[in-house]
């Protein structure tokens, strides 16, 4: 099977959805059945963890990102340049999914909503994080060749 960079960005496309449904559902499900706790729970210490490793996934969501984008910049191939990046934005998504889940699911347990506050935040960057065709074409700095390449998506590579 011939890959296309319009297959490319629409599998990136495909992956990205489904990595911000999943925790969208469960959020909705677990707002709907789980009783919101008013009470505060000062003596959870998870008050102070869970947040941490939110802002850490964002971080390192970031930070891994860039570490993967920078060597693809010299690759030879666009069709490298695009496999590479396919994969620093599996890792970039789930990064992010993985705290967004945690906090959701703590909701789901405790009531509280500053743990559902936490996971709907890092849904919304998820969501600004959504791949299109000017922000690959951007992180890669596309240029010359492989930009015209790139914009003539339906060629395979």
């Amino acid at each position: 099977m011939t890959s296309t960079p319009n297959k490319i960005v629409k599998t990136i496309s495909i992956i990205h959805f489904a990595l911000l449904v999943g925790p969208l559902l469960a959020g909705a499900f677990f707002y709907v059945n789980t009783e919101v706790n008013t009470n505060g729970a000062t003596n959870d210490i998870f008050i102070y963890i869970f947040p941490l490793i939110a802002l850490a996934g964002i971080f390192a969501s970031k930070v891994i990102y860039r570490l993967f984008l920078n060597p693809l910049k010299q690759k030879e191939h666009l069709r490298d340049k695009l496999a590479g990046l396919q994969s620093a934005s599996l890792i970039q998504y789930a990064l992010i999914e993985g705290p967004a889940f945690l906090n959701i699911i703590w909701f789901g347990q405790t009531g509280n909503l500053l743990y559902l506050t936490i996971g709907g935040v890092l849904l919304i960057y998820l969501f600004i994080l959504r791949p299109n065709k000017a922000k690959i074409e951007n992180d890669l700095e596309l240029q010359g060749e492989h930009k015209r390449q790139f914009n003539q998506g339906n060629k395979p590579l």
